[in-house]
């Protein structure tokens, strides 16, 4: 049987690459967790309103946003996850559920389980409305949000047991290992309207991204349609019958495709438009293993893919397709070029070229001698069947050696025969080269290929005893090649040599001969244009160089001096009818009236500084300006390929036949496909990755203004926004009212941090720019810093009382005071007037709020001392005279009132 399986899987795929094998795979991303002491086993993936992915983990939950990623820890494995309208994220473990939230200024797990000693596996999370589900085994259980109660509801049948939950046509259906119920007021009902497969028990269901209908898949490799409480079996189920693919999850990837991922064949790709398996995305063509632990999908298109050795992430929404996981592929890729019929690839390891490879077995089998009549032998087969099982039912009992029918001896002769296993696409390296390869060249109809070791003729000949063509290679010249081409007019191959000599040779009766050699004295020549007008630019560091002919005894060449300060690597081509030379600085052109060479600084203005640059072979320019890439075309207009920001390291990038194809990172092989659709899918949103203060998590989810204490009053703000494609370069700004009412620079720091803040009403508004230009903005965060008690208004009406009992009782006490009370209240008087010099102090301290440095804080409390220094005059008066008579300064306390003459002399007779 296991025979017969790999049989009509090799069988399929073969009718499956021969369709489609040439137009590559698609792109695959891996991704492994930055967690210490964290594995790989994860039971669910999910991303929130966000667009954050979260992942049910063994550990606990892991969180990623495309850049970050953060881990919450769980009492027990995390085996299911979901959110609500608010983003709190739900939890389902091993013997416990709750959710993730704030207590004591710490954003953590809380439980939701009343039952401690709790042993059951809370396998699904659903979360509908204000009811959030956790069911295991034995128990559903609901929990309200709102009432922050759970309602259980247990079977009655000692035999029976849950086996899975899900939402369907906004209704809760509960399966179990017996049938399938409707969940209703904490009920189990039977009264739904469905027409159900037979004997189906349902492992997934999964809505659609735009449309109520639902794919849905069961344990006997069914896949179906549900619309209408109807069920429309897919076409795919019989594949998966036939090669026993073991499915254990389904969903969709957009609104044509959906996606089953299986326990050894990897994930298989359906559209449900056309009604047939679109890919087998497996080991073969780059998914690290075939053994898929759970799928989800994400807002921007991807799914993502959980397996032994961590993360997948597939894009099937991007015109592009990779060639990198034919097998055969070596080194770092350097250039590619169709030569025919075959597609060439130069690496650091030689050449290799793509070709349809049939793989084939020998099988034995025995034909009688002509005219004898006897039982055919048994034929030897290498089919091997499932254990107590034969190839086509119940393995029979044992039985004799001994034929119960007597046969007589004949002969048979043993003949071979090939059977064809499987057909697929491979690179081959061309035997011959055994060094790094750089650019290809076409020379009539030969293909050469320049190496660091020298030129060599890629040959196709046909092999008579093998019956089939042999690629080879030959060197031809033997030069430490810099780069070179083929002279228009003379035929003749020019070389530029790590010597920093420029050769040239001829081809005479099928060899290259060096005829001619141009000296430039050493100058290092960086790169050469040749036109078809004959005429040849060359570019040292620091000169342009123009020759009408290509001759040593040419000696009217006409040079330019241009900058290049940094040897960066040149682009010699022609736009606009001018000569243009691009390096990392700048946009040079010649100006042929003033015979000298100026910066074109409307391209610079239009594109910005060229930090990458890379010419197809027909001389056309892409420019990557830090951000994106342009294509500056022969006729000066520039054109914004955004798509192409995909890949920032782009080394190689040609046309051939109207198709792109490019080179990213020297690693990967990649044929773009204009005809699909470039736009991109952008769902995520901007949130707080973490708010702390100096005290603690901060929740930023509550309901009106927050408020802190004075002496919390240092806050961090962590900002994200999910970006797994690497295109949004997301950039942010902030505004603090009650600080500073106007925003901050934009800046790719997602990081706010606003220290030692004073007591007041504070607003932030925080808001993020992507590349595109689309601006998010988040909800304003609304706080309150308090004072301190004793700068409150309470506060100072107790010290204002306070000081006024002190100014009374001293007042009272130096009417009345005797001789031996004079040390008390004059203490007294003294301290009462120090709190109310400190009093009017801080009142006025407070009031200005003026912050420097001590230096400077000091002089302020000089000035203010001063300020009120008659004031403290008046107050040493007033508290030291008495209401009448002599008072311990002589006056009386209306005395004070009274102006001042002086006393009448007496004169006694």
């Amino acid at each position: 049987m296991s025979t017969l399986k790999n049989t009509l899987l090799l069988l399929l795929l073969f009718i499956f690459q021969f369709g489609y094998a040439q137009k590559g795979d698609y792109l695959l991303s891996h991704y492994t967790l930055d967690v210490e002491g964290l594995d790989n086993l994860n039971f669910e993936l999910k991303v929130n309103n966000d667009g954050q992915l979260c992942i049910a983990n063994r550990s606990g939950v892991l969180l990623y946003e495309g850049n970050n990623w953060d881990f919450e820890s769980t009492p027990s494995a995390a085996l299911s996850v979901d959110f609500d309208s608010l983003g709190v994220m739900y939890v389902g473990c091993a013997g416990d559920f709750g959710r993730f939230g704030f207590e004591a200024g710490q954003y953590k797990f809380i439980s939701l389980n009343p039952n401690k000693s709790d042993e059951s596996l809370y396998f699904k999370t659903v979360v509908k409305d204000t009811s959030v589900f956790f069911i295991s085994e034995s128990d559903v259980i609901r929990y309200h949000t709102n009432q922050k109660k759970s309602y259980l509801t247990y079977l009655e049948d000692p035999d029976e047991y849950f086996t899975n939950l899900f939402e369907v046509d906004d209704q809760i259906m509960v399966q179990t290992n017996k049938k399938i119920y409707r969940y209703h007021d904490d009920s189990l009902l039977s009264d739904y309207d469905w027409k159900l497969p037979e004997n189906a028990e349902f492992l997934f269901f999964d809505k659609h991204p735009t449309r109520k209908q639902y794919v849905a898949g069961t344990t006997d490799n069914k896949v179906y349609i549900y619309r209408n409480k109807k069920f429309y079996e897919c076409k795919m189920s019989k594949f998966l019958i036939k090669e026993e693919s073991f499915v254990n999850n389904g969903v969709w990837v957009d609104k044509d495709h959906f996606a089953l991922s299986t326990l050894e064949d990897g994930i298989i790709l359906y559209s449900n438009r056309n009604s047939k398996i679109v890919d087998v995305i497996n080991h073969d063509n780059g998914l690290p293993d075939n053994e898929i632990y759970t799928i989800g999908r994400d807002h921007e298109g991807g799914l993502w893919i959980s397996h032994e050795f961590g993360l997948s992430r597939l894009e099937i929404g991007v015109p592009f397709r990779s060639f990198t996981n034919y097998h055969g592929l070596e080194g770092n890729l350097k250039d590619i070029f169709w030569f025919g019929g075959h597609l060439y690839v130069s690496t650091s390891k030689g050449v290799f070229f793509l070709e349809k490879k049939q793989n084939y077995k020998n099988t034995v089998y025995y034909v009688p001698v002509k005219g004898s009549a006897a039982q055919k032998p048994t034929s030897t087969s290498t089919k091997k069947t499932k254990k107590g099982m034969s190839l086509f039912g119940k393995k029979k009992g044992p039985t004799s050696g001994k034929s119960s029918t007597q046969t007589r001896s004949v002969k048979y002769v043993r003949k071979v025969k090939k059977d064809l296993i499987n057909s697929g696409y491979e690179f081959t390296k061309i035997e011959g080269i055994e060094a790094k390869c750089e650019k290809f060249i076409r020379y009539q109809k030969k293909l050469l290929v320049a190496s660091a070791n020298g030129l060599y003729e890629i040959k196709k000949e046909y092999d008579k005893k093998a019956k089939e063509y042999v690629h080879e290679a030959e060197l031809v010249v033997h030069e430490p090649i810099r780069f070179t081409f083929i002279e228009n007019h003379e035929g003749r191959l020019v070389i530029a040599n790590h010597y920093n000599e420029i050769k040239l040779y001829t081809h005479e009766d099928e060899i290259w001969v060096e005829e001619d050699q141009i000296d430039f004295h050493g100058e290092l020549v960086l790169s050469a244009l040749h036109q078809h007008n004959g005429i040849t630019w060359f570019a040292t560091p620091s000169h342009l160089y123009r020759y009408d002919s290509l001759s040593s005894t040419y000696h009217d060449f006409r040079e330019y001096k241009y900058h290049n300060q940094f040897i960066d690597e040149v682009r010699i081509a022609a736009i606009d009818n001018q000569l243009y030379l691009i390096n990392s600085i700048g946009y040079f052109y010649l100006d042929g009236a003033k015979d000298k060479i100026f910066e074109d600084t409307t391209l610079m203005k239009r594109i910005g500084r060229p930090i990458k640059h890379l010419q197809e072979h027909g001389g056309k320019v892409w420019v990557n300006n830090g951000e994106n890439w342009y294509q500056i075309n022969r006729n000066k207009s520039v054109i914004k390929r955004e798509i192409f920001g995909l890949f920032p390291d782009m080394s190689l990038i040609t046309n051939y036949r109207d198709n792109i194809w490019l080179i990213n990172d020297s690693r990967e092989l990649l044929k773009y496909y204009p005809s699909q659709d470039d736009s991109l899918i952008w769902s995520n949103h901007m949130y707080f990755r973490e708010a702390k203060s100096n005290k603690g998590d901060v929740n930023i989810n509550i309901h009106g203004p927050m408020a802190f204490e004075h002496d919390e009053n240092s806050f961090y703000f962590e900002l994200a926004r999910p970006d797994y494609r690497g295109l949004l370069q997301v950039e942010y700004q902030h505004k603090l009212s009650g600080q500073v009412d106007k925003w901050s620079e934009w800046t790719t720091n997602n990081q706010i941090n606003l220290n030692y803040l004073p007591p007041n009403n504070y607003t932030l508004d925080i808001r993020s720019r992507d590349h595109f230009g689309q601006i998010q903005e988040l909800e304003s965060v609304k706080f309150v810093i308090n004072p301190p008690y004793w700068q409150t208004l309470w506060f100072y009406g107790l010290q204002i009382l306070f000081m006024t009992g002190l100014v009374v009782g001293s007042v009272i006490m130096n009417r009345k005071a005797q001789q031996k009370y004079v040390i008390v209240t004059e203490g007294l008087t003294i301290l009462t007037i120090v709190m109310v010099i400190e009093f009017l102090q801080t009142v006025a301290g407070g009031t200005l709020g003026i912050e420097s440095t001590p230096v400077v804080d000091f002089g302020i409390d000089v000035v203010i001392a001063l300020c009120v220094f008659p004031l403290e005059q008046t107050l040493k008066k007033l508290m030291k005279v008495s209401k009448q008579g002599p008072g311990l300064n002589g006056k009386a306390f209306f005395d004070l009132f009274k102006s001042s003459k002086p006393a009448t002399a007496t004169v006694k007779s």
